[in-house]
């Protein structure tokens, strides 16, 4: 496994290997820019037109590990995370490097600002639907590599930090904050193996939505916060280990649908703000010596019209969609 997918590794599908960070859900209102993360030479934080053009990199100044972002719901904001040394993220004592800190800019890149201030891994943000808040999961675990996630909410300035699950030694993690702001979807191995849950954005009122003995994951609300698209193992067969296929399903986990079928995994589904297409990352365009060659293709909701848009020799993965003039729900 490259350095790349090691890293991302540390946030997603409970350490699988395919070593992706999670999903996101979209906002209602017009389809505007992707964003996604791209392995140029170091993870960078792009964006593209939804056709693939006018791929842009927002992160070019950083040499770390800058990924995972999350459009806030007027589109004017971007939230991520990154290791970069900064003189508030330092490097710790006996440590090779700085830890993950949540950060946020603006779309095209500036006033790039850390929001968080600890020695543990802050990690995979995203938006309440007013923006006035943040959920993330939080890495108790010092040791890189090794995993011990619960799920916080705060203010979008970082402060007064809540922790939703308080499950040490269970992994929860994966947040996604359903548009109407009532519930947010989350992955879980409180029963043994990853499955997706939701809860009120207090942490009561817990619910599981899938139940079998394959990893479920990569939780994503649709627009109207109807549905939750996934990731999920349930298909794999044993010639194909780790092999990924994407879902959707009702808020509730009814009407459990597959939409990919791939020899190679699909992952990472995000809705379109319209509600009528889904991004996602794949991995079927791989070619000899290209092992780690991802790509970023879109869909329509049903599955059927399956486009590659990044076609590009790097690892491009986790799209997230830019909502455009919508009025937002508070929560």
């Amino acid at each position: 496994m490259t350095r790349i997918l090691c890293a991302l590794a540390v946030i997603s599908l409970g350490g699988l290997a395919t070593g992706v960070s999670p999903a996101l859900g979209a906002f209602p209102g017009d389809n505007g820019k992707i964003a996604f993360d791209r392995d140029d030479g170091d993870l960078d934080i792009w964006t593209m037109s939804p056709n693939g053009s006018n791929q842009v990199n927002l992160t070019a100044s950083s040499e770390a590990f800058d990924f995972r972002a999350s459009w806030r719901a007027d589109g004017k904001k971007i939230a991520f995370m990154s290791d970069r040394e900064t003189p508030t993220n330092p490097t710790p004592p006996g440590f090779p490097g700085p830890d993950f800190e949540i950060f946020v800019m603006d779309p095209d890149g500036s006033n790039q600002s850390q929001i968080t201030f600890n020695a543990l891994d802050d990690e995979a943000p995203v938006w309440s639907p007013n923006g006035k808040r943040i959920v993330f999961q939080r890495d108790f675990d010092p040791v890189r590599g090794q995993l011990d996630f619960d799920i916080f909410t705060m203010r979008a300035n970082g402060a007064h930090e809540r922790n939703l699950t308080n499950s040490r030694g269970v992994q929860d993690f994966d947040p996604d904050w359903s548009p109407d702001g009532r519930r947010i979807a989350f992955t879980s191995e409180r029963d043994g193996d990853g499955e997706i849950y939701t809860m009120r954005p207090n942490g009561s009122g817990v619910r599981q939505l899938t139940f079998n003995d394959q990893f479920d994951g990569d939780a994503s609300w649709s627009p109207d916060a109807r549905k939750i698209a996934f990731s999920s193992e349930r298909d794999a067969v044993p010639e194909t280990p780790f092999q990924v296929e994407i879902y959707t399903m009702r808020a509730d986990g009814r009407d459990q649908t597959r939409l990919t079928f791939d020899d190679l995994s699909d992952f990472l589904p995000a809705w379109s703000p319209d509600g009528r297409q889904i991004a996602f990352s794949s991995f079927r365009d791989v070619t000899p010596g290209t092992e780690d060659n991802a790509e970023i293709f879109t869909m329509r909701a049903d599955g059927s019209n399956q486009v590659n848009r990044t076609n590009n020799p790097a690892f491009d993965a986790a799209p997230d969609w830019q909502p455009l003039d919508d009025d937002h729900h508070d929560d």
